[in-house]
């Protein structure tokens, strides 16, 4: 799936109906299949019109992701945000580039008119905090996030932190040592990690590695692909002083947290 975000978070988008025209070479304006939902089917039309194949639209309200697209048995699918409802020709001629080779020039197109029309991005609804344990076995993440809060940060840092569930057993060639979530700003880290042969240093790093999502949240390049750990990120990383110690001790045990990851 190809797609143009704009916020990070994690979200569940509200949508309406989806609709699908199909094009026909015989017939003028294209087939309607399905008709649930006028601004659906206007733009499915339209978008079906300048690329000359069958799309289907689906309108939502998510405010991370404003385009997106797939083929699926022999459709072109597409994702947008309820604002292209009222785009004008150029927009949707870029919605349609956005699918083909020029990608970098119609996205930014598309940037643009999400920026002069941020205003009907609706407001994520706050989601009730999940329970999070951060007392472990050996390991108190509370205790390292305030100290490492305090030393790198200033305390700047606003998040809460817990350690995450097992999951199931079986044979793991990786392993995600954490996670941050934007949208709550809740940092967890795998319970591998609690082990009395797992040193402090490297939860540190772990933990330092989820507090620098905050002030390096996850960008989108010119043609639409989140970047996560970008050059910045990387280089606030490296920069603290148990990096070089905390990435040898994982190479070298690595085996560890895999066989204690269920």
């Amino acid at each position: 799936m190809r797609q143009l975000l704009l916020f990070p978070g994690e979200l569940a988008p509200r949508s309406e109906p989806r609709v699908a025209v199909e094009l026909d070479p015989q017939v003028r304006p294209p087939r309607i299949h399905v008709v649930p939902d006028g601004a659906s089917l206007v733009l499915a039309s339209r978008l079906s019109s300048l690329l000359r194949e069958r799309v289907e639209v689906e309108l939502t309200d998510n405010a991370w992701t404003m385009v997106s697209y797939r083929r699926v048995q022999g459709r072109l699918r597409f994702r947008l945000h309820h604002m292209f409802a009222r785009a004008h020709e150029p927009v949707m001629r870029a919605l349609a580039g956005f699918t083909g080779r020029n990608r970098r020039a119609h996205g930014r197109a598309i940037d643009e008119y999400v920026r002069q029309n941020r205003e009907l991005i609706r407001p994520l609804a706050p989601r009730p905090q999940a329970p999070l344990s951060p007392c472990g076995r050996v390991h108190d993440l509370a205790e390292i996030y305030a100290g490492l809060n305090a030393r790198h940060f200033d305390g700047s840092i606003h998040a809460r932190i817990g350690w995450g569930r097992r999951g199931p057993g079986g044979r793991k060639r990786s392993i995600k040592m954490g996670v941050y979530f934007h949208d709550q700003k809740v940092i967890r880290i795998h319970p591998a990690l609690d082990d009395a042969r797992v040193p402090r240093y490297f939860v540190e790093m772990v933990v330092f590695h989820e507090m620098l999502h905050q002030i390096h949240p996850p960008a989108v390049d010119a043609v639409g692909r989140r970047i996560v750990h970008g050059p910045d990120f990387r280089a606030a990383e490296r920069r603290f002083p148990g990096y070089l110690r905390a990435r040898a001790w994982e190479k070298a045990h690595l085996h560890l947290l895999l066989r204690q990851r269920s």
